[in-house]
Order: structure tokens, then C-alpha cells, then sequence
């Protein structure tokens, strides 16, 4: 049974009708999570409310080229919550509205197991989503059922209220979890959460990196992309390039510094370091249960408290500024195979994992 408190719903119809039916049933949490964002706006970057709808409007064009349809569901989202329009891309556009002004935060990890790797032959991908203690409770959990201009599957996200995509899979197989990437440059470019959607989006595998490569991004990023046929790929942007990680042995683990070749100059080993040992820890579980991997394998490495509170399974920091403290709000893993997806809100290490199918 499930037992999840995150809000749910099922969205269909034209672009329009699910972004309005997304703006309306959950109106109260999109205009709460407006207003925290322009609060963390202003603390992180320094940026009015003026200035933040300026940026915001930058974006449009840039999503209006991507995806018309998209656009259309934003726009939506803005009319049925009783946002502006600017307000709604300023929110989907977060990362890269605060251009170089990163909050100095770890954040997530994020796995992946194909099947040379698991014991059950299934192409497997996990991540621990860590955010602001203060966005806990905006979350949740949609499945899209799109009509329109263009065929695209059936997409079931974890993502944030007034916010088209985050981590999540589809019906064609394909999975998508993400990373935080910091370096010296960022511009105008496709959101960080547009292009999850359009990954969503994708039919295969090849369409979503033609995605990735074929749109110059405007924020630095990580995108681990899975399949049920049994492929993962790592893919690392940046607004000057794109490279990519592939493992041969059937695992891949990530966290949120640059590890291709891709020749810029990486911030987040500087800002926050607790990245290497995420991402080399989890890499090394991988290794050590190899050919044995499972759905509880990966979340019990979702669990690790090595190095706490910043660790794998993050703890809020009590010192720091309440705007300056990261934990897992949640912990999520994929069965691209079996296309189920198990969530647990909150720490791993406090509470169980639900199973929430795609359809």
C-alpha cells in the first residue's frame, strides 16, 4: 500500500490543461515556493524581486525554442496558480537565476547499475535529492500524460511544486538523476530543469543526448541517464561544453564535481569537498557488490552516514543560517526495468522506502 504523504497527481491533456491542472490543485505550495525562492534569491545572490523577474524573462525565448508545448505548460502552471508568468520560469530557471551566486552547499549523489552489475539483470538508477530543510514539504510526485504537437511518452517526476521535471523515468524505459555542477562561467542558456523534462521527454536514449548536446545549457550540471535495455551514461554540462562518463563495468556514481575530461575549471571540489568522498565512497560499494547489486543494495548506500552530517545520507548542519543548511529530503530509486520507482521522504536512515509504479 502506499504509504507517502507527498501530494500526487496524474496530469493530462494538452500542454495547457496540465500545466493549469498542475498551477491549480496545488496552488497554495507553487505560491509558497515562489516566495521561499525569491527569499533564497535575495540571501544567496543579492537579487530584487525586480531583478529576478529581469532574468526570469531572459529565459522565455530560450524555452519558447526548446519545447513550445512545454512553454505552453508553464505558462499554465503561472495563469492556474495566480503567479506571473516570469515568477514560474524564474522558479523552473532557479540554478541559473543565480548565475555564480551557488549557494555553497553539497549536494546530491546520485548511482547507477546496469545489469552485468545487478542480480537481477535489471537496469537500476538511485540518488539522495539534498536541498534546503526549508523546501521540505513543496514536493511532488506527478505523472504526465502528454498530448502534444509532438508524440512523447509518459513521464513519472519527483520534482517541485510549479516545477516541470526533476528526477524521475518514463515509459519508454529511460530514467534521469541529477547532480549539482559549479564552475567559473554560466550565461543564458536551457534551464537545468527544462532539459531534465526534455530528458523525460525522450523516447530513447540517443534522443535525450542529442538533447543534452544539441542545447547550450546555462548552468553547469550532471545528468545520469539510464535504460531498461540495460545502459547508463553520465553526462557533464557546462555552458562552454559537454563530455560524458561510461563505465564498462556496469556502475556509475556521481556527485557534484566535474570527473570527465571536459577542460573547466571545477569550483565544487572547492565549495563543498565532502563531493570526493560521496562520490568515491558509493563508488566503492558499487564495486564491492558487484553482480549482487538490488534495489536494497542501493538503498542501504543511500543510508551512509561516513563523514556526517555531510555525508551520503546528509544531516542539516544546526550551526549554519537556516537558508545555508542541506539535508536528504529524498531518497529515490528506479527499477527501469520493472519501471517502478521507490521513494523514501526524508533521510534513508529514518524511514522506509515506498514503491510507487509508473502507471
Amino acid at each position: 500500500m502506499d504509504q507517502l504523504a507527498i501530494p500526487r497527481l496524474t496530469l493530462q491533456g494538452s500542454p495547457r490543461d496540465i500545466g493549469q491542472a498542475h498551477g491549480e490543485t496545488f496552488r497554495p505550495l507553487v505560491q509558497d515556493n515562489v516566495k521561499t525562492y525569491f527569499a533564497i534569491f535575495a540571501h544567496y545572490a543579492g537579487l530584487s524581486r525586480e531583478q529576478v523577474l529581469s532574468r526570469a524573462s531572459l529565459f522565455i525565448p530560450v524555452i519558447q525554442q526548446f519545447d513550445t508545448d512545454l512553454f505552453e505548460e508553464i505558462r499554465g502552471i503561472a495563469e492556474a496558480s495566480g503567479n506571473q508568468l516570469e515568477e514560474i520560469v524564474a522558479i523552473n530557471s532557479r540554478t541559473e537565476i543565480m548565475f555564480k551566486e551557488t549557494p555553497h552547499l553539497g549536494e546530491c549523489t546520485a548511482l547507477a547499475a546496469t545489469p552485468e552489475a545487478t542480480a537481477s539483470g535489471h537496469t537500476l538508477l538511485g540518488q539522495n535529492w539534498d536541498w534546503m530543510p526549508k523546501l521540505d514539504g513543496h514536493m511532488l510526485l506527478l505523472t504526465i500524460k502528454q498530448k502534444g504537437q509532438e508524440e512523447k511518452p509518459t513521464v513519472l517526476t519527483y520534482t517541485e511544486a510549479g516545477i516541470v521535471a526533476k528526477i524521475g523515468m518514463n515509459s519508454a524505459g529511460l530514467g534521469v538523476c541529477v547532480n549539482l555542477l559549479v564552475s567559473d562561467s554560466t550565461r543564458v542558456g536551457l534551464p537545468f530543469h527544462i532539459l531534465c523534462r526534455g530528458i523525460l521527454s525522450s523516447f530513447s536514449m540517443g534522443e535525450a543526448l542529442g538533447k543534452i548536446f544539441n542545447h547550450q545549457t546555462g548552468a553547469s550540471a550532471n545528468y545520469l541517464i539510464g535504460h531498461m535495455d540495460g545502459e547508463a551514461i553520465d553526462i557533464e554540462t557546462n555552458p562552454s561544453g559537454v563530455e560524458y562518463l561510461y563505465s564498462q563495468d556496469g556502475t556509475l556514481s556521481h556527485a557534484n564535481h566535474f570527473e570527465s575530461r571536459l577542460p573547466v575549471p571545477d569550483e565544487g571540489r572547492k565549495i563543498f569537498p565532502d563531493t570526493i568522498l560521496r562520490s568515491c565512497r558509493s563508488g566503492k560499494f558499487l564495486a564491492q557488490q558487484r553482480g549482487e547489486i538490488s534495489v536494497e543494495i542501493l538503498q542501504t548506500i543511500l543510508q551512509d552516514h561516513f563523514n556526517y552530517p555531510s555525508s551520503i545520507c546528509r544531516h542539516p548542519d544546526t550551526r549554519a543560517h537556516e537558508l545555508e543548511q542541506v539535508q536528504t529530503n529524498a531518497s529515490i530509486v528506479m527499477n527501469l526495468t520493472e519501471r517502478t520507482m521507490w521513494i523514501c521522504e526524508g533521510n534513508p536512515c529514518k524511514g522506509g522506502y515506498t514503491a510507487v509504479p509508473l502507471v
